[in-house]
């Protein structure tokens, strides 16, 4: 299943390297929706492997990213022996979300010039 997620990294992203050299960067997102007048925050665990992955660790905490990839739920057992599973955003593109760059570049608002 093809997912994409809009939100800001919770933290610089962190490159490694497996034992055979390749490289793997797992981060996070921050992803903010509104229902009513409440606001929401939902935390995403995302991975990018090879070429993707040193790209994406040119990125820093509080960037703006846009992530698209594929729903992996990793299954392992915990140090008490339980199974525990989490999913994960295996991330087949990674890039700046620039639709509120200028905002966040730019400040002045039609109002401040009153």
């Amino acid at each position: 299943m093809s997912t994409t997620l809009i939100g800001r990294l919770t933290a610089d992203p962190e490159l490694k390297f497996t034992n055979k050299g390749t490289s793997v960067t797992n981060f996070s997102i921050a992803v903010n929706r509104k229902k009513g007048d409440e606001d929401y925050v939902s935390y995403f665990d995302c991975i990018a492997w090879g070429d993707l992955a040193a790209g994406v660790n040119t990125l820093k905490k509080g960037d703006r990213v846009i992530v698209h990839g594929y729903l992996n739920q990793d299954r392992y057992e915990n140090k008490e022996g339980k199974t525990v599973s989490k999913t994960v955003l295996v991330a087949d593109a990674v890039g700046n979300e620039l639709r509120f760059a200028g905002k966040d570049a730019n400040p002045k608002t039609p109002e401040s010039d009153w």
